[in-house]
């Protein structure tokens, strides 16, 4: 039986042009919503290939990502090998939730787009949440984007035809669909279901944590009819 660790792993996802558009279409969007500076250290936690990150470092003083994928950071890393303040790390399989382990100074800003599908629970969340919050600097934001919040197969569907109209991906997901690519993803699936929630369940684990959430309005990935969260890990007082 596969894994999602496997299959991010596995040579079939985190490739192409489609990711590319899509991550570029994620940071004209993420920036009306986050103002990034030069003060800014941000972590992208699930970065894969590091296309977000690397679009985000030049503006700056220093841009992490980390994934449990070791050959899509060891691809990052090779790829963005010229940008000095641009650092990936490889999260252990077995402990994908503990991003405070991760050598990084206090953080101002957090991405988590299109991960919290492949946990397990609500608890992974909230742990991922916890754990996030030891590494925030007073100020930060975590953005949850890209939730599978109040699942209906068909409106995702229509929200990723949809969304690559107005992201200017379709092409580029029409390509990936008639290239096959996507069996595997298909197979690990029907094993491991993704996890879907809704506006509540995200409410509740910030209200337990006492984290200040609202969610965006507007269409930051591709799909439209996905939610996005955005939270106040380390309010000023």
């Amino acid at each position: 039986m596969s894994s999602w660790i496997d299959y991010w792993n596995g040579n079939e996802a985190m490739t192409g042009d489609l990711w590319k558009a899509q991550s570029d279409f994620f940071v004209r969007q993420v920036s009306n919503v986050i103002a990034f500076g030069p003060d800014d250290v941000v972590l992208d936690i699930g970065c894969g290939n590091g296309h977000v990150i690397a679009s985000l470092a030049e503006r700056v003083r220093e841009a992490h990502g980390a994934d449990t994928s070791q050959s899509s950071v060891e691809r990052a890393r090779g790829h963005f090998s010229g940008q000095a303040n641009l650092h990936f790390h490889a999260l252990a399989p077995d402990k994908y939730l503990a991003v405070d382990s991760l050598p990084l100074p206090p953080v101002t800003r957090i991405l988590c787009v299109s991960v919290l599908q492949y946990y397990r629970s609500t608890d992974e969340i909230r742990t991922l949440l916890m754990n996030a919050k030891k590494i925030a600097a007073p100020g930060c934001q975590m953005l949850l984007a890209d939730l599978l919040v109040d699942y209906n197969i068909y409106k995702d569907i229509a929200g990723v035809l949809l969304g690559g109209f107005l992201s200017g991906t379709f092409i580029a997901k029409l390509k990936e669909v008639l290239s096959g690519k996507h069996k595997f993803y298909a197979k690990v699936r029907a094993q491991n279901p993704v996890l879907t929630l809704t506006r509540k369940d995200i409410a509740d684990i910030c209200m337990a944590e006492k984290l200040p959430l609202r969610f965006l309005p507007g269409n930051l990935t591709g799909n439209c009819f996905r939610a996005n969260a955005l939270i106040a890990l380390n309010p000023l007082r």
